[in-house]
């Protein structure tokens, strides 16, 4: 729900004053940091809204090569497997056999728990 006067990409936590490296909305309706000191008016306490990152399949094997090196495991746990050959259209996970991009891309996670996919920027 956007709220009149609540920049974009900030939500309210609450009204009150702010504590040390809180955001708050100013009189001017910025969003300031708070360094502290006491003040002795409230005001709309706020914080950034984080977007979480967006995945998609890897389109073709020019994407994925940078990522040729990095182990992968299920998206449900367990062992943790080598890419051992690419295509255009596939990969071959160590004792798994072919997956095209798009099913790796839900069925796996690279070993560090990032998707099995390129991010996507806006």
């Amino acid at each position: 729900m956007k709220i009149e006067g609540i920049p974009e990409g900030y939500e309210i936590v609450r009204i009150g004053r702010p504590e040390k490296r809180e955001l708050f909305i100013d009189s001017t309706g910025q969003v300031g940091t708070s360094n502290g000191l006491e003040v002795s008016y409230c005001f709309a306490i706020v914080r950034k809204i984080e977007k979480p990152k967006q995945y998609r399949p890897f389109a073709n094997a020019e994407e994925f090569k940078p990522h040729r090196d990095r182990w992968v495991r299920s998206v449900e746990g367990g062992i943790t497997r080598r890419i051992v050959a690419y295509s255009e259209t596939e990969v071959v996970i160590i004792r798994q056999g072919s997956w095209g991009y798009d099913a790796a891309f839900e069925w796996y996670v690279f070993d560090d728990d990032t998707p099995f996919g390129v991010e996507v920027s806006e």
